[in-house]
């Protein structure tokens, strides 16, 4: 086994322990690595820090309860297609379906060994279970279950413009119909056709105004999630640049572990 398996191997138990025990076993994991004279290993075990209460609750949960921790990413998956679609009532449906997934895994993190959360971590574990249903990136990071914090979540779901239940009309005022002032036509009022009385409730005017508004917040919605479609790609080749960076550092630090090694061997057999 690698350098970089032993360090996932290390990684995958250490943050599925108790936030009690975490520095304990982090330390004599460090401890047996330098005592096999992997220094530089040793020296990555002792840089993973503990995780936050919150972090450490989703990574509970995501080995406790995997089949529901990873139906977000695919709850997600239908969010975003529905985004997509503009499709108003079934963004509703799933903003719903969203809100009661996360919360039966937020109570589900209440058990008798955790007792009541208080406020605070009930909010950080809601978000970051709301950010693997927002991004596929988290939903990753939330399902491996070795999350070291609490994460956000991608407001591409949060739009005000789209609440789960559409709020009651604003009242309006009656305005005072104005008296016609007289004038020398009025007495012809009755020799004329009647006008086309229209919709009750729906002026020519009233319905020229409702139309534009629907078509201006219709153009609003989908330059908001053009951008956010945008900002998403952005943040995806960020993360993936940085999981490169990441591999290239474990991929040095292999390369320097095995140099050392070998120059050991020189100065052995040099003697």
């Amino acid at each position: 086994m690698g350098a970089s398996d032993k360090l996932d191997a290390v990684v995958t138990e250490l943050y599925g322990v108790d936030p009690g025990e975490f520095v304990t076993t982090r330390e004599e994991h460090a401890a047996r690595a330098r005592e096999r004279g992997e220094k530089n290993l040793a020296a990555e075990i002792r840089k993973l820090r503990k995780p936050t209460t919150a972090a450490a609750l989703v990574n509970r949960l995501a080995r406790q309860h995997p089949d529901e921790v990873s139906a977000l990413a695919e709850l997600g998956d239908r969010l975003r297609a529905a985004h997509r679609e503009l499709a108003g009532d079934r963004l509703r449906e799933l903003t719903r379906e969203r809100t009661d997934r996360v919360r039966a895994l937020v109570e589900r993190a209440e058990t008798p060994a955790s007792g009541a959360l208080g406020e605070s971590v009930r909010r950080e574990v809601a978000a970051t279970l709301e950010a693997a249903v927002g991004d596929a990136d988290a939903a990753r990071a939330v399902a491996d279950g070795c999350l070291t914090s609490a994460l956000s979540p991608s407001d591409v779901f949060e739009a005000a413009w789209l609440p789960v239940e559409s709020p009651p009309p604003r009242s309006r005022a009656k305005r005072t119909k104005p008296t016609p002032k007289s004038s020398p036509d009025t007495r012809d009022t009755a020799e004329r056709p009647a006008a086309r009385e229209p919709e009750r409730g729906r002026t020519p005017t009233k319905t020229r105004q409702d139309d534009d508004r629907a078509a201006a917040e219709r153009q609003r919605r989908e330059a908001e999630v053009r951008a956010r479609r945008a900002r998403d790609e952005a943040r995806k080749e960020l993360r993936a640049a940085e999981r490169e960076e990441t591999k290239a550092r474990r991929r040095t630090e292999r390369a320097r572990a095995a140099l050392e090694k070998a120059e050991d061997e020189v100065r052995r057999h040099a003697r």
